[in-house]
């Protein structure tokens, strides 16, 4: 049955697959758009979850989604600079994707922060996956969302590092997105093709999560 699944899967792991490029190319053209223009910045960090991989397109992945909220909620026209990368693990955060947000000339009015699955999938060592989440929670900007882990992965590691990124946050300054408290069951219609990533569905979950650290009515 495992083998059946995992077959049935493959044409849809390659469509999905194929997305990474271009979403990547896409989000790479929004950021230069983005900060050439005027208006509050939200600086997203993270892996494929925040370039939208699994859905139509890069715009209706969670941080499209959550985008759409800050403009109608706050009446102000934002910008996205997504730094997010597909396969993205904590250590990437760490090495590639926060010096490019400390070297920003510009300050942002938000930055979150999303990551760990692929440690999770990829089994990074526990201790050491610990020791990176709390090197990025010391590094984001006081006032920055970090998303913890969703459901559905390892339930003991994800366990783990949920209860730092609970536990510590606070006192590091920082506001947690309850991506756990928002995934699960019943999964049905809430995963792309490859059934790793999320759907549009999926991502609205994710967005919920979101904009409820935010203090925002999703609607």
């Amino acid at each position: 049955m495992v083998g059946l699944l995992v077959r049935g899967a493959i044409p849809g792991l390659r469509r999905v697959h194929a997305q990474v490029p271009v979403y990547a190319k896409a989000w790479d053209e929004a950021n230069a758009l983005a900060l050439a223009a005027t208006g509050p910045l939200w600086v997203a960090l993270g892996d494929s979850t925040a370039q939208g991989i699994g859905a139509p397109s890069p715009d209706q992945g969670y941080v499209g989604q959550v985008h759409r909220v800050l403009e109608e909620r706050t009446g102000q026209a934002w910008r996205v600079l997504n730094l997010s990368k597909s396969g993205g693990r904590m250590a990437d955060v760490l090495a590639g994707q926060l010096p490019r947000l400390e070297a920003l000339e510009q300050t942002p009015a938000l930055v979150t922060c999303a990551v760990g699955a692929n440690d999770i999938v990829r089994r990074t060592p526990l201790a050491q996956a610990e020791r990176e989440m709390r090197e990025i929670m010391a590094r984001l900007p006081a006032g920055s969302v970090i998303g913890n882990l969703p459901q559905g992965l390892g339930p003991t590691r994800i366990s783990a590092l949920n209860h730092l990124i609970e536990s510590e946050a606070v006192g590091a300054g920082l506001r947690v997105a309850n991506v756990y408290a928002h995934t699960g069951p019943p999964w049905e219609g809430k995963f792309a093709e490859d059934r790793f990533h999320p759907g549009v569905l999926g991502y609205a979950h994710w967005a919920a999560a979101f904009t409820e650290a935010l203090d925002l009515d999703p609607r």
